[in-house]
This record gives C-alpha cells, sequence and structure tokens, in this order.
C-alpha cells in the first residue's frame, strides 16, 4: 500500500499555496494526499472553481471544512448560483470524515452522528480530546482548522500535548491514540504521514 501520505488543510482560497502543497507533497514521494478542510474560502467565491481544479486534477482526498458549506451554501443551491454543477457536486459531496485503516481525517471533531455541521468549527479541547481517545483508543486523529501544527495523546488518562517542530519527525507508533493537527497552507505548513514506520514529518515553508 502508501507508505507516504500527504496531508495538508486549510488553503482558504490561496491557490499558490494550494498548488505548492500539492507539489511539494507529490515531490516527496506520497501518492496519497489528503486536504483536511476549508480548501475555499467564504470571502473569496472567485477562487473556489480554481482551487477545486488542483483538487480534482491530482485526485486529492478531502473533508468539508466550514468554508466550503458556507460557499455551497451561499454560491449554488439556493444562492447566487455562480459556482459551476460540477464545483457544487463536489462541495455538496464532501464527507464530514474519512477512514483509512486506523486513520481518521477530518476538520475539526469526528463527531459528526452527534454534532452534525457543528463538528466543522467546535474547538478540540481536553474533553473533546479524550472522548476521541474513549471511542478510538488505537486510531491517529488528523485535523485542521486550528492552523496551528501539534500532536495530542493519552497518558496517565489525560490528553498531553507533545512538542512539534517543523522540519523534523515526530513518532507515533507509541502514542497511541492520538491527535495530530496539521497546521494551515496558509501559513506555509504541511505533513507527510510515514506509515511503515509511524511517524509524522512537518514541513514549513512550503512555496
Amino acid at each position: 500500500m502508501n507508505r507516504l501520505i500527504g496531508i495538508m488543510a486549510d488553503s482558504h482560497g490561496d491557490l499558490y499555496a494550494l498548488k505548492a502543497g500539492v507539489a511539494l507533497l507529490t515531490k516527496m514521494g506520497c501518492s496519497v494526499l489528503y486536504h483536511l478542510g476549508d480548501i475555499c474560502d467564504s470571502t473569496r467565491p472567485d477562487t473556489v472553481e480554481p482551487c477545486l481544479d488542483v483538487m480534482r486534477n491530482h485526485g486529492v482526498l478531502a473533508v468539508k471544512g466550514n468554508n466550503e458549506h458556507a460557499v455551497f451554501v451561499n454560491f449554488s443551491e439556493g444562492g447566487s448560483m455562480i459556482l459551476s454543477d460540477a464545483c457544487a457536486q463536489f462541495l455538496k459531496g464532501l464527507p464530514l470524515v474519512r477512514q483509512w485503516r486506523d486513520a481518521v481525517f477530518t476538520h475539526s471533531l469526528p463527531f459528526e452522528r452527534e454534532l452534525g455541521l457543528s463538528a466543522m468549527v467546535r474547538t478540540m479541547g481536553d474533553m473533546e480530546a479524550m472522548a476521541f481517545f474513549e471511542t478510538h483508543p488505537h486510531s491517529i486523529l488528523f485535523r485542521g482548522h486550528s492552523h496551528i501544527p501539534g500532536v495530542v495523546r493519552l497518558e496517565n488518562k489525560k490528553s498531553v500535548s507533545v512538542p512539534v517542530n517543523c522540519g523534523e519527525y515526530v513518532e507515533l507508533e507509541w502514542k497511541r491514540p492520538c491527535i495530530v493537527t496539521c497546521g494551515a497552507l496558509t501559513g506555509g505548513v504541511c505533513m507527510v504521514w510515514d506509515t511503515d514506520s509511524d511517524r509524522v514529518f512537518f514541513l514549513d515553508g512550503v512555496s
């Protein structure tokens, strides 16, 4: 299977940052790419079509962020209809959560059944982290939304933040269950998950 998985989040309609992230992760050998939401920005509807073209052309797997939801509601169904049918269907079809093996991918919180659409914007605090650890005791949650890269793991029945330095690997094998926040493409950050060694490499300076 695919040993290296590229993960990015929060490009917010910045076509240059999105293209740069895709190019860098592909260059590093990632054959599967995930975007953890807020591909678009609801205040920049003119950038939606070109950003989604990049996503489709490179086969990037994505989850729905709050900006994708806002764009769809405001500019397609019942809105001003500025989106093409293809883009509207792409946004409409984005899931709130994706899973691959024991990995969960979402924009903010993975509790779509409990929270519905508000899961995209609710904060990941200690209570939410502990709820994930309880329901997914052997899993990794990859998320975006906060724009700040970080790792949280379970230790002595408490959620503990693990220091993250861009340009370095963070070992995940002995930290499961854990929560990995990607950081934002708008801040020049994305990451690579090596599924063989079970570690993530945070990249900054995406350009």
